[in-house]
């Protein structure tokens, strides 16, 4: 049984043409969308959190999308990660039901940020997102960038 949670690059390089899609973003929403299709699913709602059983396995997933822009001064980044609200999808949770996932892509392809690429907050959320897991389950997190991150100093820091 498997947690997964996809950190998406939701920054302004990613709109840049990408084969028969209008740019990068909308290819990678594409990727997953049709990927998520393949996956064994627990078939559990959003709602069960972290008392998850997935008696026959399987695999819950959540999408948090990072981009943002500094606000002046460089001290804080506006917007720097986005996940489905509440009403939406899985609520910006772990999901193993299909059509909660589909509502989460369409969500974030709606809602394409187009800024910088700045992770930090995004890696935080991810690990919110964990630590509904429960005991015993094994956690996986995919970046999916196509750039240099712009928080570096604050991951290096966090690291110290």
């Amino acid at each position: 049984t498997l947690d997964v949670v996809l950190l998406l690059d939701g920054s302004g390089s990613m709109s840049q043409n990408f084969g028969r899609h209008p740019n990068g973003f909308y290819a990678m929403m594409e990727m997953i969308r049709d990927w998520v299709k393949t996956l064994p699913l627990t078939g559990e709602s959003h709602q069960v959190g972290a008392n998850s059983t997935a008696p026959n396995g399987g695999i819950r997933m959540g999408i948090i999308q990072f981009s943002g822009i500094p606000i002046s001064g460089g001290t804080s980044i506006d917007k720097a990660a986005i996940k489905t609200p509440v009403g939406v999808g899985s609520f910006g949770s772990l999901t193993g039901q299909l059509p909660e996932l589909q509502a989460d892509i369409d969500y974030h392809e709606a809602n394409y940020l187009q800024a910088g690429t700045y992770i930090n907050q995004g890696l935080g959320w991810a690990g919110d997102m964990f630590r509904g897991s429960p005991v015993g389950r094994k956690r996986v997190l995919i970046i999916i960038t196509d750039g240099a991150i712009k928080d570096d100093d604050k991951l290096v820091s966090a690291r110290a």
